[in-house]
């Protein structure tokens, strides 16, 4: 009987840490509709360039220190980068989550 109550222990505490993690995310649709730039960034971008876009894992770009155009960004976002560094996000994400996520990274800037 003493397994079992462990094993149940076990399982409380790896469903509250899950149940904990789930609550940290934003929501990726902001309630006007509109696409939340920002949360689709931490989901799919912060992990090579940082929350603050100074990480640069893999030789990921400084995008705080980006000279980039809007436009030129949102091209790299859609295509992927030369050299293939950067992969595309074309069919990843809309037209829209990536204008948004252009817009996040453009609030990086320093």
């Amino acid at each position: 009987m003493a397994i079992l109550g462990s094993r149940r222990r076990i399982i409380l505490i790896g469903l509250f840490f899950t149940l904990g993690s789930c609550s940290e995310q934003e929501v990726v649709i902001n309630d006007n509709g509109a696409p939340n730039g920002k949360a689709i960034y931490k989901q799919n971008c912060k992990v090579c360039h940082g929350g603050k876009g100074n990480l640069g894992v893999g030789d990921a770009a400084d995008l705080s220190a980006s000279k980039k155009t809007f436009q030129e960004k949102l091209y790299i976002i859609t295509n992927g980068s030369e050299g293939g560094k950067m992969t595309s996000y074309k069919g990843v994400l809309t037209e829209k989550e990536i204008a948004a996520v252009t817009a996040h990274i453009e609030t990086l800037i320093k």
